[in-house]
């Protein structure tokens, strides 16, 4: 074989034998700054929302997801909850918004949100029940294929004497991207909740998240 050839078939070999090691690297989480900056703003989601300046941290309170094992899990939230990577956006002039909180981890610590979206789901759907008069239920919200899983859950209480309905309702949204886990939670009181605004905030968050990796 001439040489020329051979030297090029010694090439072909080097690089197939040092492809699947440079494919098996590791991607480096992002940073707190670059999770802070690649969440959802104002701007994204329209002219009339605002930040909000209450930074309100929570999702269901216990009151309202009620069950035990529905409490436990949403208490597993906490670490997201409390991420330097939040936003909190109101409707300007409405009781409504959205915030979104993310962090970062190794695929084993993404694998153990994924848990934790898997028992929201299964832990905190009911039907219609009542307490003190008020009507609350949790059903499965579906957003959609985005991101690498999604999971997600809508609360909706009513109250038999008002004129308006739903008095509050929320989303709670679950989402994986690559390294990075997000939470969305949207809501309303007082018949004002958008129920497309989850998946609208969740479709312009994937793609900021996913750029930042």
């Amino acid at each position: 074989m001439p040489p020329v050839m051979l030297g090029g078939l010694a090439a072909a070999l080097l690089l197939a034998s040092t492809a699947p090691a440079m494919a098996a690297a590791p991607v480096k989480p992002p940073t707190s700054a670059q999770l802070r900056a690649a969440l959802i703003t104002p701007e994204d989601l329209g002219d009339e929302y605002t930040p909000n300046p209450k930074r309100n941290r929570e999702a269901l309170d216990s009151k309202t997801a009620r069950t035990k094992k529905c409490v436990k899990v949403i208490k597993a939230l906490k670490p997201l909850l409390g991420s330097k990577a939040a936003v909190f956006i109101d409707e300007e002039g409405k009781p409504s918004g959205v915030k979104q909180f993310a962090i970062s981890g190794t695929p084993a610590q993404m694998a153990r949100w994924q848990t934790v979206g898997k028992v929201m789901v299964r832990d905190c759907i009911r039907g219609n029940t009542s307490a003190d008069g008020v009507g609350g239920r949790i059903t499965k919200l579906s957003i959609g294929k985005l991101g690498d899983w999604v999971y997600g859950i809508r609360y909706s209480e009513t109250v038999p004497e008002a004129k308006i309905s739903p008095i509050h309702a929320m989303d709670v949204v679950l989402i994986r991207v690559k390294n990075t886990v997000t939470l969305l939670v949207s809501d309303g009181f007082f018949a004002t909740f958008d129920p497309g605004l989850s998946k609208r905030a969740a479709r312009v968050a994937v793609p900021k998240l996913r750029d930042a990796q």
